[in-house]
């Protein structure tokens, strides 16, 4: 048979032959060992709504409408396109195969490709690497020896958090039943290659799977940092106000909840506005600036630091009583003075909220510095104390 005799990258038959079926030459072809993985589409006339499914029982890649000669082309373009590229790929792949010769014939494929490649002859071990590192791909054997198959590495795969649960899956199989396959499909692999695999199907496919996952990565990432966008003050990379109304009240309302004592500090610099006006608003940034990383200095992992506005800050102190946090709040005003930014000794006042077993305390003013400046709560820090609850 010409077609798979010679060295051909995608075949197209049309449904009606003068001396014979399209979808008999495709089912020949599929039945030639160098016919298994070359792509075969279907181009037809017909609207018969069963000639889909007899088509993938053909054998057939892709079907196109003679009504929708560009969609042809396009496919075309694409795999034209992905075929020329799929060399130049960077990731990891995970290969999971029990046939070092096999394993050495798709490594070598996969390197090529540009990809750095961990191979592996067992599935448990191959979970194990997975779960610690970043892999853009795991190729692995249906078949395998051991206590875990292929199908049971792809279903632990699937059972995991993001982002791992979400790395493609492309299965190998010697096996041409369509049922298997779909068994393979069905349990979480996004495709299905058959033996012998062909360098370039395994490219092509490959290089689909890994571009995929990259962009899908690339969106999340643009996603997480206009996420971050919206919750952050940029200039001093706090959370803004935004992030304590949403995202602070209700952890603060599930530490309370469940008995954790909760500390809300607001942070008011002294005579911030002199410093704007007698020594311009470049240097009043740089002010806030250090004064939101002392604030992070003094934080644990737990607490929220957020610029509430203008020259005011808020800290929620998780699991902190009220005496812990009037010596937090000491010992971040000591702090923030001894900062000196641009050379400027900078003071300010706190007020002091805490929930205890679900009571609300305020702090009162104490007549031994720096206790006093420290818990000074006049009215209008209150109001925003309330407006911040």
């Amino acid at each position: 048979m010409f077609i798979v005799a010679g060295e051909m990258d995608v075949v197209c038959v049309e449904g009606i032959l003068p001396d014979g079926s399209g979808m008999e030459l495709c089912k020949e072809v599929r039945k030639h060992p160098s016919g298994h993985n070359i792509p075969i589409l279907l181009l037809t006339g017909s609207e018969d709504p069963n000639l889909e499914i007899d088509a993938k029982e053909a054998g057939i890649t892709q079907m196109f409408y003679k009504t929708n000669l560009g969609a042809l082309a396009d496919y075309i373009a694409e795999y034209e396109k992905a075929s020329r590229t799929a060399g130049s790929l960077t990731g990891n792949a995970l290969l999971v195969e029990d046939s070092p010769m096999i394993a050495n014939f798709l490594s070598e494929i996969l390197r090529n490709m540009g990809l750095t490649v961990t191979a592996l002859a067992n599935a448990e071990d191959a979970f194990e690497i997975f779960r610690n590192r970043k892999f853009d791909i795991v190729i692995s054997d249906v078949e395998l020896e051991g206590d875990l198959t292929g199908l049971g590495l792809v279903r632990a795969i699937r059972r995991l958090d993001e982002p791992f649960c979400r790395v493609p899956f492309l299965a190998i199989s010697g096996t041409t039943s369509k049922e298997r396959q779909f068994d393979v499909i069905g349990y979480g692999a996004n495709d299905f290659v058959v033996k012998p695999v062909t360098p370039k199907e395994l490219e092509v496919r490959v290089h689909n799977m890994v571009k995929h996952k990259q962009l899908f990565d690339q969106v999340e990432a643009q996603r997480d940092h206009l996420r971050r966008l919206a919750l952050t003050d940029q200039l001093t990379g706090l959370f803004n106000r935004h992030y304590m109304s949403e995202v602070g009240s209700r952890r603060m309302t599930e530490a309370m909840k469940h008995g954790i004592p909760v500390s809300l500090l607001l942070l008011d610099l002294d005579h911030f506005k002199k410093i704007n006006d007698t020594m311009g608003h470049d240097v009043g940034d740089i002010v806030l600036f250090e004064t939101a990383r002392v604030i992070r200095e003094c934080c644990l992992s737990g607490d929220i630091a957020s610029r509430a506005g203008g020259e005011e800050f808020c800290v929620t102190l998780i699991n902190r009583d009220r005496t812990n946090a009037i010596g937090f709040a000491e010992n971040l005003l000591k702090k923030i003075e001894a900062s000196l930014p641009e050379g400027i000794c900078v003071t300010g006042s706190i007020g002091l909220a805490t929930v205890a077993k679900g009571m609300v305390v305020i702090s009162r003013p104490c007549s031994k510095p720096p206790m006093k400046r420290c818990t000074k709560l006049n009215r209008a820090g209150a109001t925003a104390l309330n407006q911040l609850w």
